[in-house]
């Protein structure tokens, strides 16, 4: 299982109305997964679990001649460390404290409202994780511990006119230290306590781009696998038994080919992704798109997010979706775009805990 201080270090809070707003990218915090802690009958060592679920290395087929070799992509361009392109979006503003700072400030002229903010964070102190709360424009935001982490805030216009973001008005983000939790190893619980000294922060704004505009890294010579690595965990979720999942997978001879699957519309379910290559999974249920989770790279990260079925809308809102009838048959249908290698969904009936 693994350890609190894991989550701690990547996990934010939103308030309940943002629940559905944030990209999938953007809850990964929320997803822990049992994880094998033995190096296997290969050698190789299982996955670390992290804000993303990051993508393991896989050895490339042996081949009858030798290839050539890959030439390295040019090491990024940093804007207070971090890198000017990232998970979709171009980083137009960004800031740093000095240590002992409990606040950082952003102001910057947005050209769009659909944004991505990127944070790190720092103690000084083992095992102690930074607490912190954003607003925006004066407007309280969100809050949670701080690590190194992003999310994108929602690009609609009732979120946009609650914080004052308009595209030609300057903007200004703040994040402010609340306090630390010091994860203690052997008890295996956490310790509230002040900001120390020793601490800093970092956060830069995004603008998220269109996938035709983005700078895509180069493609590697193997690309990693998408099979998940543990099982699915989730506090106050129970999931249905392994036999009850449903699986979406790329055709090995198109991996553009749409895939389908029937699901019974009740309770709550759960959903993994992953895909080798850059590219979108739309997913869509009785053929309305609702989701369209979008890799910026070759990591096969994985995204989670999920769906309660009896209170579910997409946010924003979609054009033609009618929220199913408990009980009714959906059709989930994911539909890939710009995807050049495998990918995979896999979808895990539960029920919320009592």
């Amino acid at each position: 299982m693994i350890d609190l201080k894991e989550l701690l270090d990547d996990r934010s809070t939103t308030p309940p109305d943002l629940t559905h707003h944030l990209r999938l990218q953007d809850v990964q915090g929320r997803i822990t997964t049992r994880r094998r802690r033995r190096m296997t009958a290969g050698g190789a060592l299982a996955a670390v679990v992290a804000l993303v679920l990051i993508g393991y290395g896989v050895t490339p087929a042996l081949r009858s001649a030798p290839q050539p070799a890959v030439t390295p992509s040019p090491l990024p361009r940093l804007i207070e460390g971090f890198p000017e392109y990232a998970n979709g979006a171009h980083v137009v503003a960004a800031a740093t404290t000095a240590a002992g700072a409990t606040s950082v400030t952003v102001t910057w002229t947005p050209t769009t409202t659909d944004l991505r903010y990127f944070l790190r964070c720092g103690t000084g102190v083992p095992n102690g994780t930074l607490e912190y709360e954003m607003s925006i424009n004066g407007h309280a935001s969100h809050g949670g511990t701080c690590g190194s982490s992003s999310f994108s805030w929602p690009d609609h216009r009732q979120a946009a006119a609650e914080h004052d973001l308009r595209p030609g008005t300057p903007a200004t983000v703040t994040m402010t230290a609340k306090g630390m939790v010091l994860w203690h190893e052997q008890e295996q619980k956490t310790e509230p306590q002040p900001v120390p000294s020793s601490a800093w922060m970092s956060l830069a704004v995004g603008e998220n781009m269109a996938f035709a505009d983005y700078p895509l890294p180069a493609r590697p010579a193997a690309l990693h696998p998408v099979e998940f690595e543990g099982t699915l965990v989730m506090g106050a979720v129970n999931h249905a038994p392994a036999e009850e999942h449903r699986w979406l997978r790329s055709d090995p001879a198109d991996p553009l080919r749409p895939m389908s699957v029937a699901i019974v519309w009740q309770d709550r379910y759960d959903l993994r992704l992953r895909a080798q290559t850059p590219g979108t999974l739309g997913i869509s249920l009785n053929g309305v798109e609702v989701n369209s989770p979008t890799w910026w790279d070759y990591e096969a990260g994985e995204v989670g997010f999920h769906w309660q079925t009896a209170t579910y809308r997409p946010l924003p809102e979609v054009a033609g979706f009618l929220p199913p009838a408990p009980g009714s048959l959906v059709t989930l249908t994911v539909t890939p775009r710009d995807v050049t290698g495998a990918w995979l969904v896999q979808v895990i009936p539960g029920k919320e805990a009592a």
